[in-house]
């Protein structure tokens, strides 16, 4: 007998598989610029730390893997960002399959797929780009996958799953780490996790443990190639002298206090609303599905009118409110299953150490932040979503179509604007970047940039550039800086590179420049000074976006 196909589930299926294709193929962000020049200077040989004092650098391995295939199978530039990128998207599908499997064993495979859809569009940056924070994402979702598969591990299992699992685990857990080196914070919790439940939890933590430290000493071990331990603590402190992205101390915590009294204003409105709704509708298990129809309906519309009269990063929190709601929603029911408690402590938990560990790390937002919590959200609709009645199938559907749609109309863009998929209104037609729709200046910016610098850059041994980044996929020249993320601060303390390589001095510094005149950020930096004086440039040429400084000897 032919099993009937839910035609819901193919409608939500393919609006997901179009937005990974959107995601993809739409829009640009500074920030992935710079994802693409940390991978690109792997793929040309850079060594970590040693050449490269990027921040984010022990993540750019996913991005030059990619680049390295795309060039091996190639030998062109042209297309390789949408190559990486589709890349990415693949990754996230695969780890929400992997996600529905596992949680097929805990409910329904109707919820179960609803909760995997809802990961499957969630995305820390809004970009599929194997970048830090989404591999922090994937790698974090998978040892929380493993963690509940060891939590169920018996004698009667065969001994292959009883030790691979847990090497398994200590992989996953190590990569994730290495990504983003300030998750030990979740590492600390991961940990927690394997000794608490499990009829062999003292072996699994031992292999697990024992699996991360080999392996940490075999990264270590890598880095000190021909570097010594004294210059490898050497350019960790220049790392962090030179870094200007990160404020802390009482700002912070004064920025966070904030962000916290206006979530609080939000969630108690849409609490109220969906509590109301609910009670008109004469169900109250329809009060968390109806939160997260009314956050994202709410968010949808935002975004469709850019509405801009209060920030835009305070939709982002909607993740947040509808995770509040059902905790909320829990805490009136005073009662869970033994099963529904596992899930929040271990997804939930994992999730929420993911988030400490961004608010930690990061000078984003607690609204930004909240963007990380897909483990977190998926573990509190786990335990408060009820597909028992129709009416709660349906809001349920409808909440997940209309996240799936928000995922579809924003977009990404360079300036952090309130834009949506409309704005995206040109193609890219060459360059590393061709095939990408973005707005029509951006657009326009790269086709030219590609015409224009190529010629000018190939000439040099090593390259410095300011603005985007993913401007040095333009070249073959290496890269004669330290870091290349999108600072906006060329002080003096970006020269201590050049100070400790004296011979990776660029032979072109290149400016943004628009129509003569030069980004204003840089003009009075002290990068300018350096570029028109102790430089010693033979000749200036200007295109159509840039000043290029050129030293020919």
């Amino acid at each position: 007998m032919i099993k009937k196909i839910d035609p819901g589930k193919i409608i939500l299926i393919l609006l997901t598989l179009a937005a990974g294709v959107k995601l993809a193929a739409w829009g640009w962000t500074i920030d992935e610029g710079y994802a693409f020049a940390m991978g690109n200077r792997l793929v040309q040989g850079d060594s970590l730390f040693k050449d490269m004092w990027e921040l984010h650098q022990t993540s750019a391995y996913a991005v030059a893997f990619f680049l390295w295939l795309f060039r091996s199978v190639t030998s062109s530039c042209e297309g390789e960002v949408l190559f990486v990128r589709a890349g990415g998207a693949v990754i996230q599908l695969i780890v929400s399959f992997i996600l529905y499997l596992d949680l097929k064993k805990h409910m329904s495979s109707e919820k179960a797929f609803l909760l995997a859809i809802v990961y499957a569009n969630l995305s820390p940056k809004q970009m599929s780009t194997p970048e830090h924070s989404n591999i922090l994402n994937w790698t974090s979702t998978l040892v929380l996958i493993c963690i509940d598969s060891l939590w169920s591990l018996n004698g009667d299992d065969k001994k292959i799953k009883r030790c691979g699992l847990p090497l398994l685990t200590g992989f996953l857990l190590s990569l994730c780490v290495l990504s983003y080196p300030q998750a030990i914070i979740f590492a600390v919790f991961a940990f927690a996790c394997i000794l608490l439940k499990g009829s062999e939890r003292g072996k699994n933590f031992t292999i697990v443990l024992c699996t991360c430290a080999f392996l940490a000493l075999a990264f270590i071990l890598y880095v000190l190639r021909g570097f010594s331990v004294p210059a490898l603590f050497d350019t960790v402190r220049n790392m962090i002298a030179v870094d200007s992205t990160h404020v802390g101390g009482l700002a912070k915590l004064i920025g966070y206090a904030k962000d916290c009294g206006i979530l609080i204003l939000f969630t108690a409105g849409f609490g109220i609303l969906s509590f109301a709704s609910a009670k008109i509708f004469k169900s109250e298990k329809l009060t968390v599905p109806l939160a997260a129809l009314y956050v994202f309906v709410w968010k949808f519309f935002h975004i469709m009118l850019r509405f801009d009269h209060y920030s835009v990063e305070y939709t982002f929190a909607g993740i947040l409110i509808v995770i509040l709601i059902a905790l909320a929603r829990v805490f009136v029911k005073k009662g869970m299953s033994g099963g529904d408690r596992n899930l929040l402590i271990l997804l939930g938990g994992g999730g929420a150490a993911v988030f400490v560990t961004v608010l930690i790390a990061c000078n984003q937002s607690v609204f930004s932040s909240a963007k990380y919590l897909s483990c977190t959200i998926v573990a509190a609709l786990a335990v408060t979503w009820d597909l028992s009645g129709k009416k709660e199938k349906i809001v349920s559907f409808l909440a997940v179509l209309m996240m799936i749609l928000v995922n579809i109309v924003q977009l990404g863009n360079h300036s952090n604007k309130l834009l949506n998929i409309t704005d995206a209104d040109a193609r890219v037609p060459a360059g590393p970047q061709k095939g990408i729709i973005m707005e029509r200046l951006y657009a326009n910016k790269a086709r030219i940039d590609f015409e224009e610098l190529p010629q000018i850059l190939n000439g040099a041994d090593f390259v410095m550039i300011t603005g985007d980044a993913v401007t040095y996929l333009y070249t073959d020249a290496k890269i004669g800086n330290g870091s290349t993320i999108m600072t906006e601060d060329y002080g003096e303390r970006f020269g201590i590179y050049w100070d400790v390589y004296p011979e990776k001095k660029p032979d072109i510094i290149a400016i943004e420049c628009y129509d003569g005149t030069l980004d204003y950020r840089v003009e009075r930096s002290w990068l300018y000074e350096y570029a028109t004086g102790e430089f010693g440039a033979d000749e200036v040429i200007d295109t159509t976006y840039y000043r290029l400084y050129i030293r020919n000897s």
